[in-house]
């Protein structure tokens, strides 16, 4: 049976596995699916002729960007199969080329330019962090895993002090986040120059470093926290606790995203559009957000983030709160009042939008442990009752 790649249909027939399936254009130049667990790509492969290898020649491979099985085509990036061949049999293809090197740098500069989703604080990852290294000098496709390994161990400086340690190696865990981001957007975008994904792919983070923040208010704390905030952060603040919305999702929010009792929630940290439930109050309060909005007007007022950390800080100073809570205490505090009520975790993660079951379970499992306690002292007894003893005057009557 002829191999078809053509259509997203006949592909996805095609069982996942590391080689690409080959279909011959023209003698030697063939197009190239390969198909893996999480994703599909295009592939390129020519014969060249060359007398130092003993059959005469020798096969170039080239990745040319991801498929649209599942993304829609933008013809460079994301390519359909006809953009796939038409680069194929181009004259200046990435088999006859020669590509000019990427340096991590200039990775980094299109990484930041094209993704919405970054913050102020990636970006200050990198400049403070990456940048001075020698790694924003080197090509991409040259960085080794001793590089980027060192560069890790270099993000730890030295301490006895095991605490110290953990902390300082969950913070070279999150600096690495943000540069294997800036290394996998390269290889996505820039296959042609940046052919692999294996020195980075090799790098481990440091295990059993990040220990989750388990801060949360209660109710009376949460009214007199806001009760001392102002303009656009108080208003921030109640979305957030009426939500349990990440920060970045709450400024993301538009007026058209609010229902009668619900907001939609359509930019996710996980990427998932999710629909979030709003009690009586909760929707009273987005109502007179958006009333009188357009459906692309942002339902909350951009704010600083330096500007919400010290602001939050200053709140809870004001109204008492030890140790003082940051922003997304707030959203921690909503799923903590959930698993009060017995709410089970899938739904909360699904509510929080968390991307895995394991991650709302790690957040909670101190509140979790607490409620499981308070369930188990609740159960029937099942021990047979005490038998009463006698009265004296009855077991004389009887004798």
């Amino acid at each position: 049976m002829a191999l078809r790649l053509q259509t997203r249909e006949a592909r996805r027939k095609l069982a996942p596995r590391h080689q690409p399936y080959y279909i011959e254009l023209r003698r030697g130049l063939h197009l190239g699916y390969r198909r893996g667990t999480a994703g599909s790509s295009w592939y390129l492969r020519e014969f060249k002729a060359d007398v130092d290898y003993p059959s005469g020649g020798r096969y170039i491979k080239r990745r040319l960007g991801l498929t649209d099985d599942e993304l829609p085509a933008n013809g460079t990036t994301v390519l359909s199969w006809e953009d796939a061949t038409r680069l194929a049999l181009a004259d200046e293809r990435p088999t006859l080329t020669k590509p000019g090197k990427l340096t991590l740098a200039e990775a980094a500069q299109d990484y930041f330019d094209t993704r919405t989703a970054t913050t102020p604080h990636d970006k200050n990852t990198w400049a403070r962090f990456i940048a001075p290294s020698r790694l924003a000098s080197k090509s991409v496709s040259e960085v080794t895993t001793g590089d980027l390994e060192r560069w890790f161990a270099a993000q730890v400086p030295q301490t006895e002090d095991r605490e110290k340690r953990r902390a300082a190696q969950a913070t070279a865990n999150r600096r690495w986040t943000v540069l294997r981001a800036i290394l996998n957007s390269a290889f996505r975008k820039d296959p042609a120059r940046v052919p692999s994904d294996g020195a980075w792919r090799r790098v481990r983070p440091f295990p059993n470093a990040d220990q989750p923040r388990t801060r949360t208010l209660t109710a009376d704390e949460c009214k007199r926290l806001l009760s001392k905030l102002e303009g656009p952060l108080r208003a921030m603040a109640q979305g957030a606790l009426y939500t349990g919305l990440r920060l970045g999702e709450l400024e993301a929010l538009q007026a058209g995203d609010v229902g009668p009792d619900f907001v939609r929630v359509r930019n996710s940290k996980s990427g998932k559009p999710r629909t979030v439930p709003l009690n009586r109050e909760g929707s009273e309060f987005f109502a007179a957000l958006v009333k009188d909005k357009q459906k692309e007007a942002p339902v909350f007022e951009y704010i600083n983030r330096v500007y919400v950390s010290r602001q939050m800080r200053a709140g809870c100073e004001a109204a008492e709160i030890k140790p003082p809570a940051v922003f997304h205490d707030l959203r921690r505090t909503y799923g903590s009042l959930l698993l009060n009520e017995r709410v089970a975790s899938d739904a909360i993660q699904e509510l929080l939008g968390h991307a895995d079951l394991r991650m709302t379970r790690r957040a909670y499992a101190h509140l979790s442990d607490a409620t499981l306690f308070k369930a188990v002292r609740k159960l029937p007894s099942f021990s047979e009752p005490t038998p009463k003893r006698r009265r004296r005057g009855e077991d004389a009557g009887r004798s």
